[in-house]
Protein backbone atom coordinates (compact mmCIF):
# COMPACT_ATOMS: atom_id res chain seq x y z
CA UNK A 1 0.00 0.00 0.00
CA UNK A 2 1.15 3.60 -0.92
CA UNK A 3 1.94 5.90 1.90
CA UNK A 4 2.88 9.74 1.78
CA UNK A 5 3.75 11.16 5.46
CA UNK A 6 2.02 8.79 7.70
CA UNK A 7 -1.26 8.83 5.06
CA UNK A 8 -2.21 5.22 3.42
CA UNK A 9 -3.56 6.33 0.80
CA UNK A 10 -7.00 4.16 -0.75
CA UNK A 11 -7.63 6.12 -4.20
CA UNK A 12 -6.83 9.18 -6.70
CA UNK A 13 -9.72 11.38 -6.47
CA UNK A 14 -8.49 13.77 -9.00
CA UNK A 15 -5.77 14.63 -11.07
CA UNK A 16 -5.12 18.67 -12.35
CA UNK A 17 -2.49 20.93 -13.81
CA UNK A 18 -0.68 21.52 -10.42
CA UNK A 19 -2.21 18.48 -8.29
CA UNK A 20 -2.99 15.48 -7.66
CA UNK A 21 -6.31 14.52 -4.71
CA UNK A 22 -6.33 11.30 -2.86
CA UNK A 23 -8.85 9.82 -0.91
CA UNK A 24 -6.48 8.33 1.85
CA UNK A 25 -6.91 6.80 5.84
CA UNK A 26 -4.42 8.64 8.89
CA UNK A 27 -3.92 5.62 11.03
CA UNK A 28 -3.13 7.69 13.85
CA UNK A 29 -6.35 9.34 14.66
CA UNK A 30 -8.45 6.41 12.76
CA UNK A 31 -10.21 8.60 10.23
CA UNK A 32 -10.30 8.73 6.19
CA UNK A 33 -8.90 12.37 4.90
CA UNK A 34 -8.92 14.08 1.45
CA UNK A 35 -4.94 14.13 0.95
CA UNK A 36 -4.10 17.24 -1.68
CA UNK A 37 -0.74 17.10 -3.84
CA UNK A 38 0.59 20.38 -4.59
CA UNK A 39 3.74 21.04 -7.21
CA UNK A 40 5.98 23.99 -5.78
CA UNK A 41 6.83 25.75 -7.94
CA UNK A 42 10.68 27.58 -8.56
CA UNK A 43 13.39 28.39 -10.86
CA UNK A 44 15.71 27.81 -7.81
CA UNK A 45 15.51 26.38 -4.67
CA UNK A 46 15.13 29.69 -3.10
CA UNK A 47 12.18 30.13 -4.88
CA UNK A 48 10.60 27.03 -4.24
CA UNK A 49 11.49 27.43 -0.43
CA UNK A 50 9.84 30.70 -0.55
CA UNK A 51 6.92 28.92 -2.22
CA UNK A 52 6.57 26.41 0.24
CA UNK A 53 6.65 29.02 3.26
CA UNK A 54 3.91 30.87 1.51
CA UNK A 55 1.70 27.34 1.27
CA UNK A 56 2.32 26.46 4.70
CA UNK A 57 0.90 30.40 5.62
CA UNK A 58 -1.90 29.96 3.61
CA UNK A 59 -2.68 26.59 4.80
CA UNK A 60 -2.41 27.49 8.24
CA UNK A 61 -4.71 30.54 7.46
CA UNK A 62 -7.21 28.18 6.56
CA UNK A 63 -6.86 25.84 9.22
CA UNK A 64 -8.06 28.21 11.55
CA UNK A 65 -11.28 28.64 9.51
CA UNK A 66 -14.21 26.26 11.41
CA UNK A 67 -17.15 26.39 10.19
CA UNK A 68 -19.56 23.78 8.91
CA UNK A 69 -19.86 24.78 5.62
CA UNK A 70 -16.26 24.46 5.12
CA UNK A 71 -13.57 21.90 4.37
CA UNK A 72 -11.25 21.84 7.02
CA UNK A 73 -7.76 21.53 6.69
CA UNK A 74 -6.10 18.86 9.31
CA UNK A 75 -2.26 19.07 8.12
CA UNK A 76 0.37 20.43 6.04
CA UNK A 77 3.63 19.13 4.87
CA UNK A 78 6.44 18.96 2.25
CA UNK A 79 8.39 16.62 0.70
CA UNK A 80 10.85 17.69 -2.33
CA UNK A 81 9.07 19.63 -4.77
CA UNK A 82 5.63 19.23 -3.18
CA UNK A 83 3.33 20.25 -0.57
CA UNK A 84 0.60 18.07 0.78
CA UNK A 85 -2.51 19.39 2.12
CA UNK A 86 -4.66 17.13 4.94
CA UNK A 87 -7.86 17.98 4.42
CA UNK A 88 -11.41 16.53 5.83
CA UNK A 89 -12.80 13.81 3.44
CA UNK A 90 -16.16 14.75 2.03
CA UNK A 91 -18.55 11.88 0.88
CA UNK A 92 -20.97 13.14 -1.81
CA UNK A 93 -20.31 15.06 -4.99
CA UNK A 94 -19.51 18.55 -6.02
CA UNK A 95 -22.09 21.25 -7.89
CA UNK A 96 -20.79 20.08 -10.93
CA UNK A 97 -22.36 16.76 -10.53
CA UNK A 98 -26.02 19.01 -9.89
CA UNK A 99 -25.55 21.20 -12.56
CA UNK A 100 -24.92 18.12 -15.49
CA UNK A 101 -28.49 17.61 -14.37
CA UNK A 102 -29.27 20.32 -16.65
CA UNK A 103 -32.34 21.10 -13.75
CA UNK A 104 -32.66 25.37 -12.83
CA UNK A 105 -36.36 24.90 -12.04
CA UNK A 106 -34.72 24.33 -8.26
CA UNK A 107 -34.98 27.53 -6.83
CA UNK A 108 -35.39 26.55 -3.31
CA UNK A 109 -32.55 23.94 -3.36
CA UNK A 110 -30.42 26.66 -4.92
CA UNK A 111 -31.23 29.38 -1.94
CA UNK A 112 -30.23 26.79 0.13
CA UNK A 113 -26.85 26.20 -1.78
CA UNK A 114 -26.18 29.24 -1.74
CA UNK A 115 -26.97 30.40 1.77
CA UNK A 116 -24.89 28.08 3.02
CA UNK A 117 -21.86 29.06 0.61
CA UNK A 118 -22.22 32.25 1.54
CA UNK A 119 -22.05 31.83 5.26
CA UNK A 120 -18.75 30.06 4.73
CA UNK A 121 -17.33 32.85 2.64
CA UNK A 122 -18.32 35.65 4.99
CA UNK A 123 -16.75 33.86 8.03
CA UNK A 124 -13.59 33.56 6.11
CA UNK A 125 -13.44 36.60 4.90
CA UNK A 126 -14.20 38.10 8.37
CA UNK A 127 -10.79 35.90 9.01
CA UNK A 128 -8.54 38.08 6.40
CA UNK A 129 -9.31 34.77 3.45
CA UNK A 130 -10.18 35.58 0.20
CA UNK A 131 -10.96 32.23 -1.44
CA UNK A 132 -10.35 33.51 -4.76
CA UNK A 133 -11.18 30.28 -6.76
CA UNK A 134 -15.42 30.26 -5.65
CA UNK A 135 -16.64 27.74 -8.43
CA UNK A 136 -18.67 24.38 -8.69
CA UNK A 137 -15.77 22.14 -8.17
CA UNK A 138 -14.80 23.77 -5.37
CA UNK A 139 -18.50 23.71 -3.55
CA UNK A 140 -18.95 19.80 -2.24
CA UNK A 141 -22.28 18.32 -0.90
CA UNK A 142 -21.81 15.96 2.28
CA UNK A 143 -23.85 13.06 2.49
CA UNK A 144 -26.64 15.22 4.17
CA UNK A 145 -26.94 17.72 1.30
CA UNK A 146 -25.08 20.49 3.27
CA UNK A 147 -22.64 22.29 1.53
CA UNK A 148 -19.00 22.60 2.11
CA UNK A 149 -16.68 24.68 0.21
CA UNK A 150 -12.91 23.20 -0.08
CA UNK A 151 -9.40 25.34 -1.24
CA UNK A 152 -10.18 28.53 1.09
CA UNK A 153 -6.82 30.04 0.61
CA UNK A 154 -5.04 27.67 -0.90
CA UNK A 155 -6.89 28.23 -4.18
CA UNK A 156 -4.50 31.10 -4.94
CA UNK A 157 -1.55 28.19 -6.27
CA UNK A 158 -3.47 25.17 -7.26
CA UNK A 159 -5.03 26.17 -10.23
CA UNK A 160 -4.87 25.35 -13.48
CA UNK A 161 -5.88 23.92 -17.10
CA UNK A 162 -7.12 25.27 -20.07
CA UNK A 163 -10.28 27.53 -18.60
CA UNK A 164 -7.46 28.75 -15.84
CA UNK A 165 -4.47 30.64 -14.76
CA UNK A 166 -1.51 28.77 -13.44
CA UNK A 167 0.25 32.01 -11.85
CA UNK A 168 3.87 32.16 -10.32
CA UNK A 169 3.18 32.80 -6.80
CA UNK A 170 1.08 35.75 -5.82
CA UNK A 171 0.27 36.17 -8.68
CA UNK A 172 -3.50 36.33 -10.20
CA UNK A 173 -5.28 32.82 -9.65
CA UNK A 174 -8.73 31.18 -10.28
CA UNK A 175 -11.20 30.13 -13.01
CA UNK A 176 -11.66 32.73 -15.36
CA UNK A 177 -15.25 31.74 -16.01
CA UNK A 178 -16.08 32.68 -12.22
CA UNK A 179 -13.36 35.40 -11.53
CA UNK A 180 -14.63 39.58 -10.86
CA UNK A 181 -13.33 42.14 -13.52
CA UNK A 182 -10.81 42.83 -10.62
CA UNK A 183 -9.30 39.43 -10.74
CA UNK A 184 -9.12 39.52 -14.17
CA UNK A 185 -6.99 42.63 -14.00
CA UNK A 186 -4.53 41.60 -11.23
CA UNK A 187 -6.57 44.24 -8.73
CA UNK A 188 -5.87 43.16 -4.88
CA UNK A 189 -8.58 41.41 -3.94
CA UNK A 190 -11.42 41.53 -0.83
CA UNK A 191 -14.51 39.73 0.13
CA UNK A 192 -16.97 41.31 -2.75
CA UNK A 193 -14.67 39.53 -5.66
CA UNK A 194 -15.84 36.36 -3.76
CA UNK A 195 -19.27 37.48 -4.27
CA UNK A 196 -18.58 38.17 -7.53
CA UNK A 197 -17.91 34.49 -8.57
CA UNK A 198 -20.45 33.01 -5.99
CA UNK A 199 -23.09 35.48 -8.59
CA UNK A 200 -21.72 33.24 -11.66
CA UNK A 201 -22.24 29.87 -9.75
CA UNK A 202 -25.39 30.93 -8.98
CA UNK A 203 -26.52 32.62 -12.25
CA UNK A 204 -25.38 29.46 -13.79
CA UNK A 205 -27.62 27.08 -11.10
CA UNK A 206 -30.52 29.25 -11.78
CA UNK A 207 -30.30 29.77 -15.94
CA UNK A 208 -27.89 26.67 -16.84
CA UNK A 209 -25.58 29.04 -18.92
CA UNK A 210 -22.53 31.41 -17.56
CA UNK A 211 -23.32 34.71 -17.83
CA UNK A 212 -19.73 35.77 -19.56
CA UNK A 213 -19.21 33.05 -22.56
CA UNK A 214 -16.63 33.43 -25.03
CA UNK A 215 -14.34 31.00 -27.16
CA UNK A 216 -11.30 32.52 -26.07
CA UNK A 217 -10.09 33.78 -22.82
CA UNK A 218 -8.92 36.84 -24.31
CA UNK A 219 -12.68 37.79 -25.80
CA UNK A 220 -14.07 36.28 -22.21
CA UNK A 221 -11.67 38.71 -19.92
CA UNK A 222 -12.92 41.49 -22.17
CA UNK A 223 -16.66 40.35 -21.56
CA UNK A 224 -16.06 39.58 -17.44
CA UNK A 225 -14.61 43.84 -17.73
CA UNK A 226 -16.51 45.63 -20.00
CA UNK A 227 -19.96 43.71 -20.98
CA UNK A 228 -23.08 43.29 -18.93
CA UNK A 229 -24.60 39.63 -18.76
CA UNK A 230 -27.49 38.81 -20.21
CA UNK A 231 -30.53 39.14 -17.65
CA UNK A 232 -31.42 36.03 -15.59
CA UNK A 233 -35.13 36.20 -16.35
CA UNK A 234 -34.77 36.27 -20.48
CA UNK A 235 -33.24 32.52 -19.76
CA UNK A 236 -35.47 31.48 -17.16
CA UNK A 237 -38.63 33.38 -16.91
CA UNK A 238 -39.77 31.96 -14.30
CA UNK A 239 -37.14 33.72 -11.47
CA UNK A 240 -38.80 36.10 -9.54
CA UNK A 241 -38.00 39.80 -9.78
CA UNK A 242 -35.68 39.91 -6.76
CA UNK A 243 -33.11 37.73 -8.87
CA UNK A 244 -32.43 39.62 -11.28
CA UNK A 245 -31.78 42.81 -9.06
CA UNK A 246 -29.48 40.39 -6.83
CA UNK A 247 -27.43 38.85 -9.89
CA UNK A 248 -27.57 42.35 -11.66
CA UNK A 249 -25.80 44.07 -8.02
CA UNK A 250 -23.38 41.41 -7.12
CA UNK A 251 -22.16 41.05 -11.32
CA UNK A 252 -21.31 45.07 -10.84
CA UNK A 253 -18.04 45.43 -12.62
CA UNK A 254 -17.39 48.23 -9.29
CA UNK A 255 -17.03 46.00 -6.65
CA UNK A 256 -18.28 49.11 -4.69
CA UNK A 257 -21.25 48.77 -5.81
CA UNK A 258 -21.86 45.35 -4.67
CA UNK A 259 -23.66 43.96 -1.25
CA UNK A 260 -21.32 44.42 1.48
CA UNK A 261 -21.02 40.81 2.15
CA UNK A 262 -22.11 37.48 0.36
CA UNK A 263 -24.97 36.83 2.76
CA UNK A 264 -26.29 40.13 1.86
CA UNK A 265 -26.41 39.38 -1.84
CA UNK A 266 -28.34 35.58 -1.13
CA UNK A 267 -30.58 37.35 0.98
CA UNK A 268 -31.72 39.93 -1.86
CA UNK A 269 -31.68 36.92 -4.29
CA UNK A 270 -34.69 35.31 -1.53
CA UNK A 271 -36.21 38.43 -1.85
CA UNK A 272 -35.30 40.20 1.48
CA UNK A 273 -34.97 43.93 1.18
CA UNK A 274 -30.79 44.98 1.31
CA UNK A 275 -29.13 47.83 1.62
CA UNK A 276 -26.60 47.94 -1.61
CA UNK A 277 -23.39 49.87 -1.20
CA UNK A 278 -22.93 53.03 -3.73
CA UNK A 279 -20.11 55.11 -4.59
CA UNK A 280 -19.61 58.06 -2.55
CA UNK A 281 -21.56 60.42 -5.02
CA UNK A 282 -24.52 58.68 -3.66
CA UNK A 283 -25.65 59.09 0.06
CA UNK A 284 -29.63 56.90 -0.11
CA UNK A 285 -29.03 52.61 -0.60
CA UNK A 286 -30.92 51.44 -2.91
CA UNK A 287 -33.69 49.12 -1.73
CA UNK A 288 -35.62 46.09 -2.65
CA UNK A 289 -39.66 47.49 -2.24
CA UNK A 290 -41.24 45.13 -0.36
CA UNK A 291 -44.51 45.53 -2.35
CA UNK A 292 -42.85 44.26 -5.44
CA UNK A 293 -40.68 41.51 -4.14
CA UNK A 294 -44.18 40.26 -2.94
CA UNK A 295 -45.64 40.46 -5.99
CA UNK A 296 -42.70 38.67 -7.75
CA UNK A 297 -43.05 35.87 -4.59
CA UNK A 298 -47.13 35.76 -5.38
CA UNK A 299 -46.63 35.23 -9.41
CA UNK A 300 -43.21 32.92 -8.45
CA UNK A 301 -45.39 30.68 -6.19
CA UNK A 302 -48.34 30.36 -8.67
CA UNK A 303 -46.17 29.72 -11.68
CA UNK A 304 -44.54 26.45 -9.84
CA UNK A 305 -47.69 25.27 -8.43
CA UNK A 306 -48.87 24.85 -12.16
CA UNK A 307 -45.47 22.83 -12.90
CA UNK A 308 -45.34 18.86 -12.04
CA UNK A 309 -42.90 19.17 -9.62
CA UNK A 310 -42.62 21.47 -6.84
CA UNK A 311 -40.32 20.22 -4.21
CA UNK A 312 -36.22 20.92 -4.14
CA UNK A 313 -33.74 18.23 -4.91
CA UNK A 314 -31.83 15.31 -2.39
CA UNK A 315 -30.27 18.42 -0.47
CA UNK A 316 -30.83 19.51 2.90
CA UNK A 317 -32.26 22.84 4.08
CA UNK A 318 -31.42 24.18 6.97
CA UNK A 319 -33.06 21.29 8.65
CA UNK A 320 -36.64 22.25 7.39
CA UNK A 321 -38.61 19.64 5.76
CA UNK A 322 -41.43 21.17 3.15
CA UNK A 323 -44.70 19.40 3.12
CA UNK A 324 -44.92 17.42 -0.49
CA UNK A 325 -47.99 18.17 -1.65
CA UNK A 326 -50.67 14.81 -2.70
CA UNK A 327 -49.70 13.13 -5.77
CA UNK A 328 -52.59 14.37 -8.06
CA UNK A 329 -54.99 11.39 -9.89
CA UNK A 330 -53.95 11.97 -13.29
CA UNK A 331 -50.00 12.84 -13.29
CA UNK A 332 -50.09 15.58 -15.70
CA UNK A 333 -47.38 14.91 -17.20
CA UNK A 334 -44.78 11.73 -18.04
CA UNK A 335 -42.43 13.25 -20.31
CA UNK A 336 -38.80 13.62 -18.59
CA UNK A 337 -38.70 15.62 -15.93
CA UNK A 338 -36.31 15.67 -12.64
CA UNK A 339 -37.18 14.04 -9.26
CA UNK A 340 -37.74 16.50 -6.74
CA UNK A 341 -37.62 16.05 -2.96
CA UNK A 342 -38.22 17.59 0.38
CA UNK A 343 -34.64 18.82 1.83
CA UNK A 344 -32.32 16.66 4.12
CA UNK A 345 -31.69 18.30 7.80
CA UNK A 346 -28.33 19.81 7.51
CA UNK A 347 -28.06 20.73 11.29
CA UNK A 348 -26.04 18.56 14.24
CA UNK A 349 -28.34 15.72 16.69
CA UNK A 350 -30.32 14.22 13.47
CA UNK A 351 -30.75 10.54 13.66
CA UNK A 352 -27.78 7.94 13.12
CA UNK A 353 -26.84 7.58 10.10
CA UNK A 354 -24.57 4.15 10.84
CA UNK A 355 -24.67 1.31 12.08
CA UNK A 356 -21.15 -0.73 13.34
CA UNK A 357 -21.04 -4.32 13.31
CA UNK A 358 -18.13 -6.19 14.59
CA UNK A 359 -16.22 -2.51 14.07
CA UNK A 360 -16.82 -2.45 10.85
CA UNK A 361 -19.61 0.28 9.85
CA UNK A 362 -22.51 -0.09 7.58
CA UNK A 363 -23.79 3.42 6.26
CA UNK A 364 -26.60 4.90 5.37
CA UNK A 365 -28.05 8.29 3.61
CA UNK A 366 -31.11 10.11 4.36
CA UNK A 367 -33.39 10.26 1.73
CA UNK A 368 -36.51 13.02 2.31
CA UNK A 369 -39.66 12.53 0.81
CA UNK A 370 -40.50 13.75 -2.65
CA UNK A 371 -42.04 12.75 -6.54
CA UNK A 372 -40.12 11.75 -9.73
CA UNK A 373 -41.14 9.69 -12.53
CA UNK A 374 -40.60 6.20 -12.50
CA UNK A 375 -40.38 3.80 -15.66
CA UNK A 376 -39.78 4.99 -19.21
CA UNK A 377 -41.83 5.09 -22.02
CA UNK A 378 -39.30 4.94 -24.76
CA UNK A 379 -37.84 1.31 -23.02
CA UNK A 380 -39.28 -2.03 -23.33
CA UNK A 381 -42.65 -3.19 -22.37
CA UNK A 382 -42.01 -4.11 -18.86
CA UNK A 383 -40.53 -0.26 -17.97
CA UNK A 384 -43.93 1.44 -19.48
CA UNK A 385 -45.45 3.43 -19.06
CA UNK A 386 -43.77 6.48 -17.31
CA UNK A 387 -46.30 7.28 -14.34
CA UNK A 388 -45.36 9.40 -11.66
CA UNK A 389 -44.79 8.00 -7.81
CA UNK A 390 -44.73 9.82 -4.86
CA UNK A 391 -42.50 8.90 -1.98
CA UNK A 392 -44.24 10.07 1.20
CA UNK A 393 -42.31 9.41 4.02
CA UNK A 394 -38.36 9.60 4.60
CA UNK A 395 -36.09 6.63 5.03
CA UNK A 396 -32.49 5.38 5.05
CA UNK A 397 -30.51 3.89 2.26
CA UNK A 398 -27.42 1.78 2.63
CA UNK A 399 -24.82 3.79 0.96
CA UNK A 400 -22.83 0.71 -0.66
CA UNK A 401 -24.25 -2.69 -1.51
CA UNK A 402 -24.01 -5.06 1.77
CA UNK A 403 -20.31 -6.53 1.52
CA UNK A 404 -18.94 -9.58 2.79
CA UNK A 405 -17.41 -8.37 5.81
CA UNK A 406 -20.85 -6.69 6.30
CA UNK A 407 -22.87 -10.12 5.75
CA UNK A 408 -20.48 -12.36 8.03
CA UNK A 409 -20.69 -9.71 10.62
CA UNK A 410 -24.29 -10.11 11.12
CA UNK A 411 -24.64 -14.09 10.31
CA UNK A 412 -21.55 -15.03 12.45
CA UNK A 413 -20.97 -11.93 14.42
CA UNK A 414 -17.25 -12.07 12.80
CA UNK A 415 -15.96 -9.71 9.92
CA UNK A 416 -14.50 -11.57 7.58
CA UNK A 417 -14.28 -11.16 3.98
CA UNK A 418 -13.69 -8.45 1.73
CA UNK A 419 -15.29 -5.31 0.96
CA UNK A 420 -16.99 -6.89 -2.08
CA UNK A 421 -20.14 -6.96 -2.29
CA UNK A 422 -21.59 -10.17 -0.70
CA UNK A 423 -23.41 -12.08 -4.08
CA UNK A 424 -24.74 -15.56 -4.75
CA UNK A 425 -27.36 -14.62 -2.26
CA UNK A 426 -30.81 -15.62 -3.01
CA UNK A 427 -34.14 -13.36 -1.94
CA UNK A 428 -34.78 -15.83 0.86
CA UNK A 429 -31.10 -15.99 2.10
CA UNK A 430 -31.37 -12.06 2.80
CA UNK A 431 -34.47 -12.86 5.01
CA UNK A 432 -32.71 -14.01 8.14
CA UNK A 433 -30.08 -11.54 7.51
CA UNK A 434 -32.46 -8.91 7.81
CA UNK A 435 -34.26 -10.68 10.80
CA UNK A 436 -31.17 -10.63 12.61
CA UNK A 437 -30.56 -6.74 12.32
CA UNK A 438 -34.27 -5.88 13.23
CA UNK A 439 -33.82 -8.43 16.48
CA UNK A 440 -30.82 -5.79 17.44
CA UNK A 441 -33.55 -3.40 18.47
CA UNK A 442 -31.65 -0.26 18.11
CA UNK A 443 -35.04 1.81 16.94
CA UNK A 444 -34.68 0.93 13.26
CA UNK A 445 -36.80 -1.50 10.74
CA UNK A 446 -34.49 -3.29 8.46
CA UNK A 447 -35.61 -3.92 5.24
CA UNK A 448 -34.97 -4.27 1.10
CA UNK A 449 -36.17 -1.61 -0.67
CA UNK A 450 -38.87 -1.32 -2.88
CA UNK A 451 -38.48 -1.44 -6.65
CA UNK A 452 -39.74 2.50 -6.42
CA UNK A 453 -37.33 3.50 -3.41
CA UNK A 454 -34.73 1.97 -5.42
CA UNK A 455 -35.59 4.11 -8.86
CA UNK A 456 -35.85 7.15 -6.31
CA UNK A 457 -32.50 7.12 -4.85
CA UNK A 458 -31.28 5.75 -8.05
CA UNK A 459 -32.08 8.68 -10.12
CA UNK A 460 -30.80 11.54 -7.54
CA UNK A 461 -32.08 13.93 -9.87
CA UNK A 462 -31.46 13.17 -12.84
CA UNK A 463 -34.40 12.03 -15.40
CA UNK A 464 -32.88 10.99 -17.94
CA UNK A 465 -32.77 6.73 -18.77
CA UNK A 466 -29.34 6.85 -18.45
CA UNK A 467 -26.63 8.81 -15.65
CA UNK A 468 -24.76 11.06 -18.32
CA UNK A 469 -21.47 10.51 -16.91
CA UNK A 470 -22.23 6.42 -17.06
CA UNK A 471 -18.44 5.74 -16.91
CA UNK A 472 -18.00 7.93 -13.58
CA UNK A 473 -20.75 6.57 -11.48
CA UNK A 474 -21.17 2.58 -12.64
CA UNK A 475 -19.07 -0.49 -13.15
CA UNK A 476 -20.36 -2.34 -15.85
CA UNK A 477 -18.68 -4.91 -18.19
CA UNK A 478 -17.10 -2.36 -20.61
CA UNK A 479 -14.64 -1.27 -18.00
CA UNK A 480 -14.57 -3.79 -15.68
CA UNK A 481 -15.72 -6.81 -17.03
CA UNK A 482 -16.55 -9.66 -14.75
CA UNK A 483 -15.01 -8.36 -11.99
CA UNK A 484 -16.44 -6.77 -9.32
CA UNK A 485 -15.25 -4.22 -7.03
CA UNK A 486 -15.00 -3.29 -3.40
CA UNK A 487 -17.33 -1.25 -2.76
CA UNK A 488 -17.53 2.87 -3.18
CA UNK A 489 -13.84 2.40 -4.74
CA UNK A 490 -12.63 5.15 -7.48
CA UNK A 491 -16.52 5.52 -8.87
CA UNK A 492 -18.42 8.48 -7.77
CA UNK A 493 -21.40 8.58 -5.36
CA UNK A 494 -24.37 10.17 -6.75
CA UNK A 495 -26.03 13.22 -5.15
CA UNK A 496 -27.67 11.29 -2.34
CA UNK A 497 -24.09 10.28 -1.19
CA UNK A 498 -25.00 6.84 -2.98
CA UNK A 499 -22.42 4.34 -4.57
CA UNK A 500 -22.68 1.77 -7.00
CA UNK A 501 -26.30 1.90 -8.01
CA UNK A 502 -26.17 1.68 -11.40
CA UNK A 503 -23.10 -1.29 -11.87
CA UNK A 504 -20.71 -3.02 -9.64
CA UNK A 505 -23.83 -6.17 -8.78
CA UNK A 506 -27.45 -6.07 -9.39
CA UNK A 507 -29.49 -5.65 -6.34
CA UNK A 508 -32.12 -7.70 -5.12
CA UNK A 509 -35.60 -5.71 -4.21
CA UNK A 510 -38.92 -6.08 -1.77
CA UNK A 511 -41.54 -5.96 -4.95
CA UNK A 512 -43.01 -9.28 -6.20
CA UNK A 513 -43.07 -9.20 -10.37
CA UNK A 514 -46.13 -7.93 -12.44
CA UNK A 515 -45.35 -6.77 -15.96
CA UNK A 516 -48.70 -4.99 -15.99
CA UNK A 517 -48.39 -3.36 -12.40
CA UNK A 518 -46.91 0.28 -13.75
CA UNK A 519 -50.22 0.82 -15.66
CA UNK A 520 -52.40 0.23 -12.45
CA UNK A 521 -49.77 0.84 -9.46
CA UNK A 522 -50.68 3.57 -6.71
CA UNK A 523 -49.30 6.97 -6.86
CA UNK A 524 -47.94 6.76 -3.43
CA UNK A 525 -45.54 4.74 -1.91
CA UNK A 526 -46.05 1.50 -4.25
CA UNK A 527 -44.98 -1.55 -3.21
CA UNK A 528 -45.45 -4.23 -5.84
CA UNK A 529 -48.33 -7.06 -6.09
CA UNK A 530 -49.17 -8.30 -3.35
CA UNK A 531 -48.20 -12.11 -4.57
CA UNK A 532 -46.02 -13.38 -7.53
CA UNK A 533 -43.46 -16.38 -8.78
CA UNK A 534 -40.59 -13.51 -9.06
CA UNK A 535 -38.94 -11.10 -7.24
CA UNK A 536 -37.68 -7.68 -8.99
CA UNK A 537 -33.86 -7.16 -9.68
CA UNK A 538 -32.66 -3.64 -10.22
CA UNK A 539 -29.47 -2.13 -11.43
CA UNK A 540 -26.83 -2.91 -13.96
CA UNK A 541 -23.55 -5.01 -12.98
CA UNK A 542 -19.83 -6.24 -14.34
CA UNK A 543 -21.27 -9.25 -16.24
CA UNK A 544 -23.56 -7.17 -17.97
CA UNK A 545 -22.97 -4.54 -20.81
CA UNK A 546 -24.26 -0.51 -20.42
CA UNK A 547 -27.89 -1.19 -21.91
CA UNK A 548 -28.99 -2.66 -19.08
CA UNK A 549 -26.97 0.11 -16.11
CA UNK A 550 -30.08 2.42 -17.25
CA UNK A 551 -32.38 3.89 -14.00
CA UNK A 552 -35.61 1.94 -15.13
CA UNK A 553 -34.00 -0.94 -16.53
CA UNK A 554 -35.63 -4.32 -14.72
CA UNK A 555 -35.70 -7.93 -14.30
CA UNK A 556 -37.01 -10.43 -12.17
CA UNK A 557 -36.08 -14.18 -10.72
CA UNK A 558 -37.11 -16.77 -8.38
CA UNK A 559 -36.36 -16.18 -4.68
CA UNK A 560 -34.50 -19.15 -4.85
CA UNK A 561 -31.84 -17.80 -7.55
CA UNK A 562 -27.87 -17.00 -6.60
CA UNK A 563 -26.22 -15.51 -9.23
CA UNK A 564 -22.67 -14.58 -9.06
CA UNK A 565 -23.32 -10.58 -9.75
CA UNK A 566 -26.03 -10.63 -7.84
CA UNK A 567 -26.41 -8.87 -3.93
CA UNK A 568 -28.21 -6.36 -2.38
CA UNK A 569 -28.50 -2.98 -0.17
CA UNK A 570 -30.76 -2.48 2.71
CA UNK A 571 -32.58 -0.04 3.55
CA UNK A 572 -33.93 1.03 7.05
CA UNK A 573 -36.47 3.10 8.84
CA UNK A 574 -37.28 4.71 12.70
CA UNK A 575 -40.04 2.28 13.98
Amino acid sequence: METIGRYQIRQELGRGGMGVVYRAYDPELDREVALKSVKLEGVTPEQLAMNEQYLAREARAAARLQHPNAVAVHDFFSSGDRAFIVMEFIRGANLEALLATGDTSNLTQTLRILKEAASALDAAHMAGIIHRDVKPGNILLDESGRVKIADFGIARITTGGATQTAPAMGATAGTLSYMSPEQVRGDKLDGRSDQFALAVVAYQLLTGQLPFQAETWIAQSFKILNEPHMPARSINPSLPPSVEFALGTALQKDPSRRFPTCTAFVDALMGNAVAVAKPASSALPIVIPIVVIAIGAMLFVGYRAMRTLENPAPQGDNGTAAAVAPAPATPPSTQAVAPTVTPAPAGGGEESLALVLDGIPMEFAKIQPGRFVMGCDSCDREQKPAHMVEISKSFQMGRTEVTEKQWSAVMTGKATGSNKPQVKVSWNDIQPFLAKLNARGDGFHYRLPTEAEWEYCARASDSREYASNLSDVAWTSSNSPETVRDVATAKMSNLWGLYDMLGNVSEWTGDWLDEEYYSKSPGKDPKGPATGTSRIVRGGQVGTGDMIASYAWRLADDPKTKAQFLGFRVVREKR
